[in-house]
């Protein structure tokens, strides 16, 4: 079954739409507005700006034999409408009869992606092979630009050209679908960011398109020459040490490193010596003049602070109480914790992000956040350029894969015991704070907190592994 989501995913690569839609072996296309129970509560709170409508639920198959019936009777307004018709399923957000045709409004956190479109034209071919007369289409956005009365920005994007490539965009996929066995794959510069890579070209560790430590384009350029395997690039003049270290330790369960560089990292760093972590949230509907719609604030954080060489480290926390946007508590706090000549580390470059953010919102505080800021250092660095190998990291330098990969047999170091596991989570808990008895806060507030101080723990872990390896 083809649905919105998968179709607009498609990019007309044959392949992904058959793998996509008919092999049960290839996990389904997924996207973060859909897998963000956050976004669902902001798409859930915009709804509220429609009138009352019916709801419909359950499964397609389900929810298709409902919305027909409501449909037929005439409802003015129905939720979460659903539609099959030859091989594809629509799923509207909200459909509204006027003048004897449903106009469809598709509802999203931001009217960012082109991709919206594509999805509710895909609504309004899919509702009128189904039968259904439609009128106009619609994409109900977060106005960023908008005063605070008016958040929600309505858009028309009723397009007949665009909606008859898409039907025989349709057309051809369906008629790929139904193929015996998966189209041959094509190699193009799409293939990059498709999840099914690894399934048509990067099947065994000896693939180029195997390795992470290089760009797509450049795996794409090296295949087209006929360097196809990991083996035959090693010996090429621009094979990097750094990635002829991610090709070494695929045969050792060892660690691969260059003490050297890691050596230069760490004399980059001083005492007193912190790790920095935050955890933020997007805002929908602000009361505070100095946030917009969709803005991203800091919920929370936590800093473990090493004052001098062989001290135990110090925790500082800050947590809001979920009522209101704590900006302006978390950046006092900041100031508080976080002194002027301290080397603060932070895994990627987003808290730094987010203080530059403070800054502009809440200039009162620069004085003392911009020192912040030039002390900041990118503890990811060293793993991102391959200075420390192992083979369970798989190329990546993401934290939750670099931790279990140096510290395999370590549990009080494990995500997957914690009631939290990633910042997605944790933002969505911060989120229903307020829709909580006390007894369910104070326990969501103690596994917020829980979460977040593991993050500089674990930062902790992999500096004192670098330190490792630097001595060894």
């Amino acid at each position: 079954m083809v649905n919105q989501l998968n179709f607009t995913k498609f990019n007309g690569c044959s392949r992904q739409a058959y793998l996509t839609a008919r092999d049960k072996n290839y996990k389904s296309l997924k996207d973060k507005y859909n897998m963000s129970s956050r976004l669902r509560d902001i798409q859930t709170d915009m709804l509220q700006s429609f009138p009352d409508g019916v709801w419909v639920y359950g499964d397609a198959k389900r929810a298709a034999l409902d919305t027909m019936q409501i449909v037929e009777k005439g409802e003015e307004v129905i939720y979460n409408a659903t539609f099959i018709s030859g091989g594809a399923s629509a799923r509207c957000d909200v459909i509204m009869l006027v003048e004897g045709a449903y106009d469809i409004y598709a509802v999203r956190p931001t009217s960012r992606y082109t991709r919206w479109i594509d999805e509710v034209l895909f609504d309004k071919i899919v509702m009128e092979k189904a039968g259904v007369k439609t009128g106009n289409c619609y994409v109900c956005a977060i106005d960023r630009d908008a005063n605070r009365s008016k958040t929600i920005n309505v858009i028309n994007v009723n397009n007949y050209r665009r909606q008859k490539k898409l039907e025989e965009r349709l057309k051809n996929i369906l008629k790929n679908i139904s193929l015996p066995e998966a189209p041959e794959p094509v190699l193009s510069k799409q293939c990059g960011s498709c999840p099914y890579l690894e399934g048509c070209f990067a099947k065994d560790s000896e693939s180029i398109f195997s390795l992470k430590s290089i760009p797509f384009t450049k795996k794409m350029s090296l295949y087209q020459k006929g360097v196809t395997t990991v083996s035959e690039f090693a010996l090429m003049p621009d094979c990097t040490e750094a990635t002829k270290r991610e090709i070494l330790v695929r045969s050792t369960d060892e660690d691969i490193y260059s003490k050297e560089e890691i050596k230069a990292f760490l004399n980059t760093l001083h005492y007193p010596l912190g790790f920095l972590d935050f955890e933020t949230m997007e805002v929908f509907r602000p009361k505070e003049k100095f946030l917009s719609p969709m803005d991203t604030v800091i919920t929370q954080f936590s800093y473990h602070l090493i004052e001098k060489e062989g001290a135990e480290p110090v925790h500082f926390e800050f947590i809001g109480d979920g009522e209101s946007y704590p900006e302006r508590e978390a950046a006092e706090a900041l100031c508080k914790c976080i002194k002027e000549n301290h080397c603060v580390l932070m895994y990627s470059d987003y808290e730094k992000v987010c203080i530059e953010r403070l800054i502009q919102r809440l200039p009162q505080f620069k004085e003392k956040l911009a020192p912040i800021i030039d002390n900041l250092v990118d503890l990811e660095k060293p793993f991102s350029a391959k200075l420390l190998v192992n083979r369970a990291m798989e190329g990546k330098s993401s934290l939750k894969k670099v931790l279990p990969a140096l510290y395999p047999d370590c549990p009080s170091l494990s995500y997957s015991r914690m009631a939290i596991k990633n910042g997605q989570q944790a933002e969505s808990v911060y989120a229903r704070l307020t829709r909580m008895s006390r007894e369910e806060k104070a326990q969501a507030m103690h596994d917020l907190k829980e979460y977040c101080a593991l993050d500089t723990l674990a930062m902790i872990k992999l500096w004192e592994k670098l330190e490792f390896y630097a001595e060894k």
